[in-house]
């Protein structure tokens, strides 16, 4: 019998649930078979809200906390990317960690996005600097990768865009994510914590919406550009 998508996207968060229950109750090694495969879509990518659990990332002045927000951008970036026809798995959909410990997390993380059905990955969090000034969404890609940089910069061009702000530029790095990730891979860094406005508007769900939509499209934009179609 041949599934609805609305079925399948229930039947795939159940499946995510009981996967994420078996790790908490067995300690077990995580396994990346106990994801379920994206619905059915041109392309397939990973949205990973980083932090968790314990790890709540970086704290404004006022206590709001990075990992929240990324959760709930994350969650707005799967219905953006799912809209434009593409497949999407989070690597998280609740507050808590994939796996007790750090280095356990990331390496639960590093197996899912490099599932050999996934196009590319997204990383979404929100930074902060010791200078309260600084603020702006930014964009990183993996030190040397050429495709990363081309990703990183559709991202960025489409984020500035789309919220007025300044052309940015993609960022270099060495970060996890998108060190470990074989498909190309972005980090995107919405705005600073660190910085009242942006505090402010990455709390309004109408900012955060922006935010999403703008990511979607610009993973769109270089998958699509990219030969993958």
């Amino acid at each position: 019998m041949k599934l609805s998508g609305e079925c399948r996207r229930i039947l795939n968060r159940v499946r995510v649930l009981a996967a994420g229950l078996l790790v908490i109750l067995l300690g077990a090694v995580f396994s990346p078979e106990s994801i379920p495969a994206a619905a059915d879509g041109k392309f397939t990518v990973v949205v990973d809200p980083g932090h968790g659990g314990a790890d709540g990332g970086a704290v404004s002045s006022d206590g709001v906390t990075e990992a929240g927000l990324n959760l709930t951008v994350s969650k707005l970036l799967k219905g953006e990317l799912e809209a434009l026809g593409m497949g999407v798995i989070l690597t998280r959909e609740d507050d808590n960690a994939l796996a007790d410990g750090k280095k356990a997390d990331m390496a639960a993380r590093r197996s899912i996005m490099n599932r050999g059905d996934v196009d590319a990955v997204v990383s979404i969090h929100m930074n902060k600097f010791t200078d309260c000034s600084v603020h702006g969404p930014m964009a990183f890609y993996m030190e040397g990768s050429e495709e990363g940089q081309k990703l990183a910069k559709t991202v960025i061009d489409s984020v500035t865009a789309a919220i007025g702000a300044p052309t940015r530029l993609a960022n270099p790095a060495d970060y996890y994510v998108i060190r470990e990730s074989k498909p190309v891979a972005v980090l995107v860094e919405c705005g600073f914590l660190s910085n009242s406005e942006d505090v402010k508007l990455l709390q309004d769900p109408a900012h955060q919406k922006i935010l999403a939509k703008a990511i979607a499209e610009g993973v769109y934009g270089y998958l699509a550009g990219n030969g993958l179609d």
